[in-house]
C-alpha cells in the first residue's frame, strides 16, 4: 500500500503501524497516510478527517481510505471534546442530585420492579432505536432479562474510543430485542459512571468513562 511513498520528514521508507497509521522505518515518525497521500477523485483536494469519515477539504465529497479495511477511524479532538462534555454533564448532574437529596431527606423508598409500559413514550423511543429491524418485538418478563449479563457484555466490547451500540455483538437471536436490552444496560452503566454515552443521529455511542 505504501509502495512509492516516502516519509515526509526524512524521505525514508514506510510501513503500516496499524490500520490508518503508517510509520517511518528511519525516524519513526507516525502519521495518517490517507491525509498525507490520498487526494479527492473528483477535484484533487486534500482529505480531512471529520468525526469518523474522510472528506475533501475543497468540494466536501466523501473520500474512501485505501489504508483502512475493518478498522475504525475517528477524529481525536472531536471525541476528546465529547468526553469532556459528557464528564462535565455528569458532574453537574451529580451535584444537582446531591443538592436535591440534601434538601429532601426522607426514609428509604422501596423500589418497584421496572415496568416499561408505565413510562409514556418509552416504547415509541425503543421502537425508533430499532428501526429497520424486522423481527417482531414482545417485552419479556424481567426475570428473562439478565441485566448483569448485558452489562458485562457491553463492558467487554467498550474501548477507549467510541463504539456504536449497534456494533456490539448480539446475545440473542431476536436482534431488535437485543438492541433494546443493550440500550437499557448501557443506560444503567452510564448512570453508575462506568461508561459515557451520547447520541449521534440514530446511533448511540459508548466509550469507557475516564475520570
Amino acid at each position: 500500500m505504501l509502495f512509492g511513498y516516502r516519509c515526509p520528514k526524512c524521505n525514508s521508507s514506510l510501513t503500516m503501524a496499524v490500520e490508518g497509521v503508517c510509520k517511518c522505518n528511519s525516524c519513526r515518525f507516525e502519521f495518517d497516510p490517507t491525509v498525507q497521500f490520498q487526494r479527492c477523485s473528483n477535484c484533487g483536494g486534500k482529505p480531512t478527517l471529520k468525526v469518523r469519515r474522510y472528506s475533501c477539504k475543497d468540494c466536501g465529497g466523501d473520500i474512501r481510505s485505501k489504508y483502512l479495511f475493518d478498522g475504525l477511524v475517528f477524529e481525536k479532538e472531536y471525541f476528546k471534546a465529547k468526553m469532556a462534555e459528557s464528564r462535565q454533564h455528569k458532574k453537574e448532574q451529580r451535584e444537582r442530585v446531591r443538592k436535591i437529596l440534601a434538601e429532601n431527606r426522607s426514609e428509604a423508598l422501596p423500589l418497584q420492579a421496572v415496568d416499561l409500559d408505565s413510562v409514556p413514550g418509552l416504547m415509541d423511543a425503543l421502537n425508533s432505536l430499532t428501526a429497520g429491524i424486522d423481527t417482531d418485538f414482545a417485552i419479556e418478563s424481567t426475570n428473562q432479562f439478565n441485566l448483569k449479563r448485558y452489562q458485562s457484555h457491553i463492558q467487554a466490547h467498550t474501548e477507549d474510543f467510541p463504539v456504536s451500540l449497534h456494533e456490539i455483538p448480539a446475545l440473542t437471536e431476536n436482534h431488535r430485542k437485543d438492541v433494546i436490552w443493550r440500550f437499557i444496560a448501557a443506560i444503567f452503566l452510564a448512570h453508575t459512571g462506568v461508561v459515557d454515552i451520547w447520541q449521534e443521529d440514530s446511533n448511540i455511542m459508548v466509550i469507557k468513562h475516564v475520570d
